[in-house]
């Protein structure tokens, strides 16, 4: 009750100039009576609010991983899709011009870690053997609604240490229009 009377007077007012307020520094001066705190007459009354009050801070600390579920698992994708990512894995690892060792060895530890068998294993070392059409595999992408899946993918793929692999990623990231936390949040989810 008290904070629409002090909104209402708020906007009945004429708004101030170079950033004065004129009407809150004088609000201000004077101390507002409060309504005294309802004393309740049962705990049980204090549950509801005690709950809905620890479920939101919950889901406020873990957002990310609420609105974002991910898991990445090739033995639940349809062909197209799997294909697609391992496009994506085979164009991360061609990002800096060679496939380094520690790039295959995490690569065959990827596609393990992800549910790929041996079939998937000799798809992308076809597509290894050919150049990625960048462009048109990130549209592909977010055609099928895998952008989360594809940045995971790339992850998985390719050492994050050099610049031109984070490029990568971040480039990934930017067309993909992944927003910095769910990025962030695959990225500490899918360590390689």
């Amino acid at each position: 009750m008290m904070s629409f009377d002090l909104i209402g007077r708020l906007f009945g007012s004429v708004r101030d100039r170079d950033g004065r307020a004129d009407v809150l520094e004088k609000l201000a001066q004077h101390e507002p009576t409060l309504p005294a705190p309802r004393n309740p007459s049962a705990p049980e009354e204090l549950l509801p609010v005690a709950l809905a009050t620890k479920v939101l801070a919950g889901w406020l600390a873990n957002r990310q991983q609420t609105l974002v579920p991910h898991t990445l698992n090739f033995r639940v994708l349809g062909p197209a899709q799997a294909d697609l990512l391992l496009a994506v894995m085979a164009a991360a690892i061609q990002a800096d011009g060679e496939i380094d060792s520690r790039e295959a060895r995490q690569l065959s530890l990827a596609l393990r870690r992800v549910g790929a068998g041996e079939d998937e294993a000799r798809r992308i070392g076809a597509m290894l053997a050919e150049p990625q059409h960048l462009g048109t595999l990130l549209t592909r992408i977010q055609e099928a609604d895998l952008a989360t899946h594809a940045y995971a993918a790339a992850l998985l793929a390719i050492n994050r240490g050099t610049r031109v692999n984070r490029a990568f990623l971040d480039y990934v990231s930017a067309r993909l229009g992944l927003v910095p936390d769910v990025a962030g949040s695959l990225e500490r989810r899918y360590r390689a």
